[in-house]
């Protein structure tokens, strides 16, 4: 009979308090931003391009450029995604003019855009690049 930690959650995910540091959430607000979360990165080197998700399903490019307003995105670089049956993802890809327009645009993630919030992650050029050749200027 086993005793201990348990690694049997759903989808293979410990529902222990992690590693060490007691039951709950941890001692440190760092290791929970550290760690990959079910979307992405969130913490590493800033390309210049990150990954929006969450999005409203009407969200335009003009919406996009709106909320980023204040760190130089390139307009044309903002990317939606589609479904296969052409229904809108709910993310997005977005270029800035430096990689550190993107790092100063992360202060947004999980901010509103209109009554849905928005996660940021990390993203690059080859990333970006896929997208729009698959989902072109829509």
């Amino acid at each position: 009979q086993k005793t201990g930690t348990s690694h049997g959650g759903p989808l293979g995910v410990a529902v222990s308090g992690g590693r060490g540091g007691g039951p709950g959430r941890g001692s440190s607000g760092v290791a929970a931003q550290a760690k990959r979360t079910g979307g992405g990165i969130q913490v590493g080197e800033h390309t210049g391009f990150l990954r929006m998700r969450g999005l409203p399903f009407s969200a335009t490019k003009e919406d996009i450029a709106k909320f980023f307003e204040n760190h130089n995105p390139v307009l044309d670089s903002i990317v939606l995604t589609y479904r296969s049956d052409g229904r809108a993802t709910g993310e997005a890809y977005v270029g800035f003019e430096t990689p550190e327009g993107s790092k100063s645009a992360m202060e947004l993630h999980r901010k509103s855009m209109g009554n849905r919030y928005i996660e940021l992650f990390l993203s690059n050029k080859e990333e970006h690049g896929r997208a729009l050749t698959r989902f072109g200027n829509r």
